[in-house]
């Protein structure tokens, strides 16, 4: 049987296209890891990280779904159960039901322009999410860490660039702010769950670029990659 093909296979010319365009566009320049800061509302965020922490911890990790279990595109990168998620935001969809248990983050995510997506992303004790890369230089990945094991140097990312290679360890109330189209592995080897709160923002860019990301966007919103995640969200609920 021929393998099913994910979206980021399917649209793997058209991306380079779009990247591109952007990266000749962008007012930042193509590296990999960034001054969190460089956003307003990164402040915000960390000023609150204590309530967004307790509200995302009383969500038992066990009682959020796997990433494998509600987003087929993301294939091996999510075959370990143990990546757990809990939707908030993604592509102009709000999970209304998510966002009521946790009001405080919802109305600080609300205050983000130009929002991508914004989900508790859990790495339970011993999970390993594979060497991958992102979808698009049209968005920036932010964490905010919010419980980190207390073996923090056993539960890290590992950003390449070119021959460099960042290792980042997570620390509780601080931020990491990287372009995710660099490859990047995750370990979380300890015994301890961590949660961390994942958005994704456009790329500030000139005009011409936001334009063509607003449409490109605007086909990812309706593409099968977002609508069996919603479909499958529905039916975990």
């Amino acid at each position: 049987m021929a393998k099913k093909k994910t979206i980021y296979h399917l649209t793997k010319n058209l991306r380079a296209v779009v990247d591109n365009f952007i990266m000749r566009c962008s007012l930042l320049p193509d590296q990999a890891i960034f001054n969190p800061h460089i956003f307003a509302w990164v402040k915000d965020l960390e000023a609150n990280w204590q309530t967004i922490c307790k509200e995302a911890t009383l969500i038992r990790a066990g009682n959020m779904p796997s990433l494998g279990e509600i987003s087929p595109d993301h294939g091996r990168i999510a075959a370990d159960a143990r990546w757990r998620t809990f939707f908030l935001e993604g592509y102009g969809y709000k999970r209304l039901e998510n966002r009521a248990c946790v009001p405080v983050t919802a109305s600080l995510i609300d205050k983000i322009p130009d929002l991508c997506t914004a989900t508790f992303s859990v790495l339970e004790a011993g999970c390993h999410i594979p060497r991958h890369r992102g979808m698009t230089k049209g968005m920036l990945t932010y964490h905010l860490a919010l419980r980190v094991p207390k073996d923090r140097e056993n539960c890290w990312i590992q950003i390449e660039e070119g021959d460099e290679c960042h290792v980042c360890p997570w620390s509780d109330g601080h931020s990491l702010l990287f372009d995710d189209t660099y490859n990047h592995e995750v370990w979380n080897n300890t015994e301890e769950d961590r949660y961390v709160l994942l958005i994704q923002v456009k790329r500030p860019c000139k005009w011409p670029a936001r334009l063509l990301m607003n449409v490109f966007f605007k086909g990812v919103r309706y593409s099968r990659f977002v609508q069996d995640i919603r479909k499958n969200l529905d039916k975990s609920q």
